[in-house]
């Protein structure tokens, strides 16, 4: 099994910065400082302590910290009423706020047809009460109008002296098959 080894990368100064560093070197009063710069540097390179070396570890770390997006820590009136907090929540949650939307919606419109079909049947319901007291109404009226004493009372009226009520009580014929 190998071991898992930390990587530190450096970044080393680009060649502009190495001429640079040579003009600075033919000058013969900082030459002495430089020398002494150089062999710090070099000291703390050795060492692996230099300052201005980063890490491949620390920049990405200053990149995520950079990428994220920090929720509102105060919670002010005027934030509130302005509408950040409910935006960032929005942001956040945003495939959630649209699958409630959606149920919201889908909710709406079952409920609005159903209160339709309810409308359409209170008023069918009524129709069919108001067509049943009219039949009745006109079932009575009728047996009224086909009693035999009211129908004789009628033909009496139009003069039709052919029809009378029996006097024989009526008989059954039997026809064999």
């Amino acid at each position: 099994m190998q071991d898992d080894k930390d990587i530190k990368l450096t970044i080393a100064p680009t060649p502009a910065e190495e001429s640079a560093v040579q003009e600075n070197l033919a000058s013969a009063s900082e030459e002495e400082k430089i020398d002494k710069d150089l062999a710090e540097n070099a000291q703390e390179t050795a060492e692996g302590h230099d300052p201005t070396a980063k890490t491949l570890e620390d920049i990405m770390h200053q990149e995520a910290h950079e990428s994220e997006t920090q929720p509102p820590s105060s919670f002010s009136l005027s934030r509130t009423l302005g509408g950040a907090i409910l935006a960032h929540v929005i942001q956040s949650q945003i495939k959630l706020v649209l699958l409630i939307t959606l149920f919201l919606i889908i909710y709406i419109t079952c409920r609005y047809q159903c209160q339709q079909k309810m409308v359409e049947i209170d008023r069918m319901e009524q129709d069919l009460t108001a067509i049943r007291y009219k039949a009745t109404v006109v079932t009575s009226f009728l047996t009224e109008k086909s009693r035999e004493s009211n129908i004789m009372d009628m033909l009496e009226q139009q003069g039709d002296s052919t029809l009378q009520i029996p006097k024989d009580p009526p008989y059954k014929i039997n026809v064999p098959e």
